[in-house]
């Protein structure tokens, strides 16, 4: 047998061997997404479930949106309480001065991503299970990457805020447990007229989520913050989210509240304002 009969040889037995080992990962990885839970579909925080006109919360909303608060309690420190108190001075102030359209705490820009932890926002989530990511995709324009492939986070030295943190996970049955650090803009979220207000957090925000779904038409979100500046002890917190009905795809609603054609951006000049249907013109025409 000749020298190159047995380099033959040796690349078929390599290329072989190859093809059973991509076989083999095939095989693990089809087990491993197997072993995933189904979270497909659309959900919603439930609080905005049923908002009324206008889109300010339904009293079924506001009802849940001060449960939540009141369940909450957050104590601070010493060191960061006047800045709470300053904020919640200002906040009281530009409430009265237009009680019926009540400022948009945040900013309210249709063409920002929503800040971590976005879940507690009115809007569409979507998942995408894998077995080495799990995405969280928002219709206001947010995308988190919760990465569940054994990595930890980044040396310390190369790790910079992001809006939505830096998030690694694991699976406990059917439970993704998620641990996020890194956060640019770290707040939490009470209730306030019409909705949600914010408090500020210090840049050393540290979370850890624990995500279920405890039946096919609700989710449930345990969330554990602790951050040594400013909360004198951890916040614990659990939210719901109720499966979204008739819809069969996520909707671009972030462009359509930002199209200037429309104007159906609900903030004008930071305030929330009461939607307006547009009159139709008298030479539009009639729907088919």
């Amino acid at each position: 047998m000749t020298k190159w009969t047995f380099v033959v040889l040796a690349l078929l037995l390599a290329g072989c061997l190859c093809l059973a080992q991509a076989q083999k990962s095939s095989q693990e990885r089809m087990k491993a997404f197997a072993n995933l839970p189904d979270w497909s579909g659309l959900w919603e925080f439930d609080v905005y479930v049923g908002e009324s006109v206008g889109q300010s919360l339904s009293p079924e909303g506001m009802r849940k949106a001060k449960a939540y608060t009141a369940a909450i309690q957050p104590s601070f420190t010493p060191a960061w309480q006047p800045k709470i108190d300053a904020e919640k001075k200002k906040i009281d102030a530009a409430i009265a001065a237009d009680p019926n359209q009540p400022p948009a705490f945040g900013g309210g820009s249709c063409n920002q991503a929503p800040p971590f932890p976005a879940t507690m926002l009115p809007g569409l989530y979507e998942w995408q299970v894998t077995p080495e990511e799990t995405t969280l995709i928002s219709d206001l324009g947010s995308v988190r990457h919760i990465y569940t492939d054994g990595r930890s986070h980044p040396p310390k030295d190369e790790l910079w805020p992001t809006t939505q943190g830096n998030s690694i996970g694991h699976w406990e049955g059917d439970t993704l447990v998620v641990d996020t650090v890194a956060i640019k803009f770290p707040i939490i979220y009470l209730a306030a007229e019409g909705g949600f207000a914010i408090e500020p957090l210090s840049s050393e925000l540290h979370t850890v989520e624990r995500i279920r779904m405890v039946d096919p038409n609700e989710m449930q979100i345990r969330l554990t913050a602790e951050d040594s500046i400013a909360l004198a002890k951890p916040i614990e917190m659990t939210i719901t989210w109720e499966r979204v009905r008739d819809y069969n795809r996520m909707d671009d609603n972030n462009a359509d509240e930002c199209d200037p054609e429309t104007d159906r951006h609900p903030v004008v000049n930071g305030r929330f304002t009461t939607l307006v249907t547009p009159v139709r013109s008298a030479s539009a025409e009639p729907p088919k």
